[in-house]
């Protein structure tokens, strides 16, 4: 199964769904149009929303 883990908004990528490491190639952020088309589960809408910026850690990361 495909699994979306959450929705986040990326400094590049905008609004988009973090997924599990399981996804492969599509591992770690898809655009909701790409995460629907694939048929992830559960349904994006359905994802819950987490603010970006942190990662696991709490530690905050800056893109550069």
């Amino acid at each position: 199964m495909k699994r979306g883990l959450y929705r986040t908004i990326d400094s590049f990528l905008g609004e988009c769904a973090k997924v599990h490491e399981s996804a492969g190639d599509a591992f770690p952020f898809l655009l909701p149009e790409i995460y629907d088309a694939l048929g992830f589960s559960p349904a994006y809408n359905e994802l819950p929303f987490r603010d970006g910026g942190a990662d696991n850690s709490g530690r905050k990361f800056v893109r550069v």
